[in-house]
């Protein structure tokens, strides 16, 4: 941290057991399979954000006493992006089939909230369609460290290489028990039909340090893996070391999520930004800070200095039981690194000489002043407004409507602009679902917009009803954050309640009210109130007695 630590602190910080997990990418062989130009841009743009994003330490990176803020807004800023409800819109069938029985039956949401949680934190993410032994279509995503893609300037994927899984072995006695990686490559053949090759390699490296498989060996045949990897690979269905065909109709079935549409190392390379690069300054200086105000609380503990001449009497009481302590050697031990305290002793003779207590300041306030200020740095750098990723960050004054806007446009113009990215990327992913099951439709999802003050923005929209500036369906759809067959079946509940109510307060016909109605009689005359009880007029048109 570039600070020295109590050795309490220090003590705490070296538990094997609380450091932080190494980081997959820390494996330098993964750099090996990467071109030239990926390389500088992995190490110095993806590898540190990482760290800091997951929690985990990578080298240097993200050691020592730590607010973990990094992994904080990532993973509040993966909930605000991913939204309350995931919906999804089209043909009625078609989206009651994808959102009421594939969607549940495959996870969507988890995907969807690993994708994104993988998008942030590499800047990068690979999507792709799976088919397991049963049939079924489903999606997974891929970090950006367990994969190797080439791609066109679209960021179409024209071969990938992916490393899925470990699997492991059975042990024999006293045999060694190997582990295994499952790699997946897929990509065009010589007739430029998209195609996928299942491949066993052995894990090698150490714990952390994994080796990753030489791209382009062979992989091992199935006869001599050992029966439980046999197993394993065969319940998933696949066929090691031969060419497949791939169903899909959209290239290799694979997507790649970025959430920048540049990035800042290479030029030109169709890869984005992590979550947290350009506030990594920030987020080290809230961990010194924290670091800090630790070391505050360690030597912040009551003290007791005592004039130097009591070092004297101190060594004759020693003396008096049988040690002896020079005054290098006295020095030494009052002043150990072992003692956080440095509490001092003296003898009940010397009454005239009374020690002095300390207690030294642990500046809280000093520090909870800085905290903030790197906090509401840190995520206003990653595109957030600081109140949507800290709740606490709130001014003690009071702010308008306008004001409070204000900072939530921020967090809105990021969310926006992700869902601008990913939305359409899921779209294809969508059509290639609906053309692999057969299905003839449309079908797209619909992520919910960030709120912000939603009692604001559902008066906002009703008032734009009642100005009849918005359709009644547009405000219950927006309102209710359901999709258009939801907002359909919505309508016809509201207008079969509104008819029961009209109903209700319609009073009911007498049998003299129906007959006028009948007869096209709006008022009564003369003629009909005299031939009713109670009514007033003449008896006789002419108006004369008979």
């Amino acid at each position: 941290m570039g600070m020295e630590l109590p050795k309490t602190l220090t003590d705490w910080l070296d538990k094997d057991w609380r450091r932080p997990p190494q980081n997959f990418v820390d494996c330098s062989l993964y750099y090996t399979g990467l071109n030239v130009a990926f390389i500088d841009y992995m190490r110095t743009v993806v590898r540190p954000c990482m760290a800091y994003a997951s929690g985990c330490a990578d080298g240097l990176y993200n050691s020592g006493a730590k607010l973990n803020v990094g992994q904080t807004i990532k993973d509040t800023a993966v909930k605000l992006i991913k939204g309350d409800k995931v919906l999804f819109d089209g043909d009625d069938n078609i989206t009651k089939l994808i959102a009421d029985i594939w969607a549940p039956g495959v996870n969507f949401e988890t995907f969807l909230e690993s994708a994104i949680d993988y998008l942030l934190m590499g800047g990068t993410c690979a999507v792709k369609l799976n088919k397991d032994r049963a049939g079924r279509y489903y999606p997974t995503a891929v970090r950006v460290d367990r994969f190797y893609a080439d791609m066109d300037d679209l960021g179409n994927v024209l071969r990938i290489t992916i490393f899925n899984s470990f699997l492991f072995s059975e042990t024999y006695g006293a045999r060694t028990s190997y582990q295994y990686w499952l790699v997946e490559e897929r990509y065009f053949n010589d007739a430029g039909m998209p195609c996928v090759m299942y491949k066993v390699h052995i894990k090698s490296g150490v714990l952390g340090k994994e080796i990753l498989p030489v791209l382009g060996d062979g992989g091992l045949d199935m006869e001599s893996l050992p029966v439980e990897v046999q197993r394993h690979v065969k319940a998933q269905g696949i066929v090691l070391n031969r060419e497949m065909l791939l169903p899909f109709k959209d290239g290799l079935g694979v997507w790649l999520w970025r959430r920048t549409a540049n990035n800042s190392s290479v030029p030109g390379l169709p890869m984005g930004d992590p979550l947290l690069y350009g506030a990594l300054d920030i987020i080290f200086a809230a961990d010194v800070a924290f670091s800090g105000s630790i070391t505050d609380v360690v030597l912040g503990k009551g003290k007791v200095l005592v004039p130097k001449r009591f070092l004297s009497t101190v060594r004759e009481e020693f003396s008096k039981m049988g040690f002896k302590v020079s005054a290098a050697g006295w020095d030494t031990a009052s002043m150990s690194d072992d003692d956080d305290s440095l509490v001092y002793v003296y003898c009940e003779r010397d009454k005239d000489f009374t020690p002095r207590p300390v207690q030294f300041d642990i500046r809280s306030e000093q520090y909870r002043g800085m905290l903030e200020i790197y906090l509401r740095q840190a995520v206003t750098k990653c595109g957030f407004a600081p109140t949507s990723i800290f709740p606490f960050l709130q001014d003690e004054s009071s702010k308008t409507a306008t004001e409070v806007t204000a900072e939530e446009n921020l967090t809105r113009a990021t969310i926006q602009s992700i869902h601008q990215i990913i939305v359409p990327a899921i779209n294809k992913m969508l059509r290639e679902v609906l053309y692999l099951y057969g299905f003839i439709g449309r079908c797209t999802v619909k992520l919910s917009d960030y709120i912000g003050n939603k009692i604001l923005r559902d008066q906002n929209i009703r008032e734009n009803y009642l100005a009849g500036l918005v359709p009644r369906e547009t405000a219950v759809q927006r309102i209710n954050d359901i999709s258009a067959g939801e907002t359909e079946e919505y309508m016809k509940k509201i207008d079969a309640d509104e008819d029961r109510k009209r109903r209700a307060e319609t009073p009911e016909f007498t049998m003299d009210e129906a007959w006028r109605y009948m007869n096209g009689i709006s008022e009564p005359t003369a003629e009909y109130a005299g031939n009713n009880a109670g009514g007033s007029g003449n008896e006789n048109k002419a108006g004369s007695e008979e």
